[in-house]
């Protein structure tokens, strides 16, 4: 395996490893709006085994959520880096209540802060992030303040926002009051960035990539017979139709680009990402330590040049974004 290569978090200054890794898997499904979301869940061992290999292969970066195993997640991240905090960049996320709808107000952002310090084990949050505020809410500006005030506290040391639609996103780029952003993006999904990295980039806002995946529909193992648990949030929305054009869609770009076994669609969609500096990190989730050597032998491969990356953007736009 090669050497983990960084890159500056934004204007935060940080250097994060450019492969990340989110902990949903990790975390296992929390209880919302009384139905379990998320992903199923996996045993401790399995849990503690990932997030070791994550960091002996020089992984710096672990996104969480107070909603992820309803604080499975930042519990384990605590326990596991509790004598290494130095070594380590801990992203969590809040907004969301137990009914499934999002809230911002100061008395429950400081509610999910206080629990997320405790879970983590930490008196200080490298970033915390707010998960898809509407654009009602960021056009208040009443995030921005109080995404400062918890700086000036000492509780967290950067702030961010996980993204919703475009617009929101836009909006949150021409404020430029915060120092992350966290996008949905992948190779099956790049239509709607055309312009918004390259603003975000200009506006020095570290880039994170959530979902480089596609829900794992971009990892190849899955087909038009699969089927998720009902523990598995994917059961509400990768099935059917939407579930059959992007295994579609999966195996026309594998043959296209005539992917192996050894270089694979998987490691593909990946380094497709991590080919453009713009972007600071991605955060692929796994749920079993296999999965994520697989992850991790990005390491050795090299990244493309501008017009291989140009050339996949053409063939990718031109056959799944016709309008």
């Amino acid at each position: 395996m090669g050497l983990m290569k960084y890159r500056q978090l934004g204007k935060t200054g940080l250097m994060v490893s450019e492969i990340g890794l989110g902990t949903a898997q990790i975390g296992g499904p929390s209880l919302i709006g009384g139905r379990f979301l998320g992903s199923p869940r996996i045993g401790k061992s399995e849990a503690i085994e990932i997030l070791n290999k994550a960091r002996d292969a020089g992984i710096n970066f672990f996104d969480t959520s107070d909603k992820y195993g309803d604080g499975n997640a930042e519990r384990l991240l605590g326990e596991v880096f509790n004598q290494e905090k130095d070594r380590v960049i801990f992203a969590t996320k809040c907004g969301i209540v137990e009914k499934g709808n999002r809230c911002f107000e100061e008395s429950y952002v400081r509610l999910c802060l206080e629990q997320s310090l405790k879970n983590l084990n930490t008196d200080c949050i490298d970033l915390f992030q707010l998960t898809k505020p509407d654009m009602s809410v960021i056009r208040s500006g009443e995030i921005y303040r109080m995404l400062d005030k918890y700086k000036r506290e000492g509780k967290i040391r950067f702030s961010g926002v996980s993204t919703g639609s475009e617009a929101e996103t836009m909006q949150l780029i021409a404020d430029n009051q915060i120092d992350t952003l966290q996008i949905f993006y992948n190779l099956l999904h790049i239509a709607p960035n055309e312009g918004l990295i390259q603003k975000a980039f200009e506006s020095r806002l570290g880039l994170i990539i959530r979902s480089p995946l596609s829900s794992g529909v971009l990892s190849g193992r899955y087909n038009h017979q699969t089927q998720f648990s009902k523990e598995d949030d994917r059961s509400a929305f990768l099935f059917g139709q939407t579930l059959t054009s992007r295994v579609d869609m999966v195996n026309k770009i594998a043959d296209h680009f005539k992917l192996t076994k050894d270089y694979t669609i998987l490691h593909f969609s990946l380094n497709y990402l991590l080919s453009n500096p713009k972007i600071s990190t991605i955060i692929p989730g796994t749920s079993q330590a296999a999965q994520l050597k697989d992850i991790l032998n990005l390491c050795d491969m090299r990244r493309m040049a501008l017009d291989e990356f140009q050339c996949i953007e053409e063939f990718v736009k031109t056959n799944f974004h016709k309008g």
